[in-house]
């Protein structure tokens, strides 16, 4: 059931995909071909004008996933959703599978596509910053590759934040604002967001630890600590914190975790509530 929801649900989407997606590789391959033809002028000119397509071109994608899931459960086509006869964890997985195809399938096309334009349009080998990333910044060691698992979780969040406004802003008392229900309970996760990361990097004794090397003034020695930022940051603000060092607190991702959860657990009860039909 999961399988027939996911496909129906990305049907609308996925007729703008057809057209986004080979829109976007055809922008990169003109200016790819007209940077070869090695006027300055012409190639700076192509690529800031490709740079911005691709950009619009992914954002409309993005826009439109998210205004497409609303219409599927909420709006003009949550009739149809509403008479299937599924369980709502069925749904959720559903709309989390669709989510990570278009959101996470933009972003990496979108990146994929913008560094090899850059490479294409200053003559270096193809697929060259995919390399050196993966090999120097990503693997080169273990926070590179905690810092992909970060990003990872991080986008499976947002996932997580879109489906519980969408779904619990759409309930009895803030139906009445359409559309603005979801986008004014965004604004208040959001800051409710903001303002736990804050207090967690502060209060919560987990952090790393980064030398500062004085010749190069790069970061080096990355060293997780049983400390967050509180310390450092009252330090630094009576000018008394070492400046051959930082200390970033890391405790918001158990409370960004936390908070994933506790917007799971009320989506699927408002889903519960609103689908009268379940398997």
């Amino acid at each position: 059931m999961i399988g027939k929801l996911y496909l129906l649900e990305m049907k609308e989407t996925g007729r703008i995909a057809k057209v986004i997606y080979p829109l976007m590789i055809f922008v990169t391959m003109a200016a790819a071909l007209l940077s070869q033809l090695n006027i300055p002028v012409l190639t700076s000119f192509t690529s800031t004008i490709s740079t911005l397509a691709l950009t619009l071109c992914a954002f409309y994608l993005t826009a439109m996933t998210v205004r497409n899931d609303y219409h599927n459960f909420q709006g003009k086509r949550g009739y149809l959703f509403r008479s299937i006869p599924a369980k709502s964890s069925e749904f959720l997985l559903s709309r989390l599978a669709y989510y990570i195809t278009f959101l996470w399938g933009t972003v990496i096309i979108y990146i994929f596509l913008l560094m090899a334009q850059i490479e294409l349009s200053s003559g270096s080998p193809i697929f060259l910053l995919v390399n050196v990333f993966l090999t120097q910044v990503l693997f080169a060691s273990p926070w590179g590759i905690g810092l992909a698992v970060y990003v990872l979780i991080s986008g499976l969040i947002t996932i997580i934040a879109l489906i519980f406004v969408i779904t619990v802003g759409s309930e009895a008392r803030l139906h009445r604002l359409g559309a603005g229900g979801p986008v004014l309970l965004y604004v208040i996760y959001y800051i409710a967001s903001q303002l736990l990361t804050i207090a967690s990097m502060l209060l919560i004794p987990l952090g790393v630890k980064m030398d500062l090397d004085p010749t190069t003034g790069a970061f080096v020695n990355f060293e997780l600590v049983t400390e967050g930022t509180f310390r450092y940051f009252m330090d630094s603000l009576g000018s008394g914190a070492d400046p051959n060092y930082a200390i970033i607190g890391i405790g918001f991702i158990f409370t960004q975790i936390l908070l994933a959860v506790v917007m799971v657990i009320l989506s699927y009860r408002s889903f519960d509530k609103k689908f009268s039909l379940r398997a």
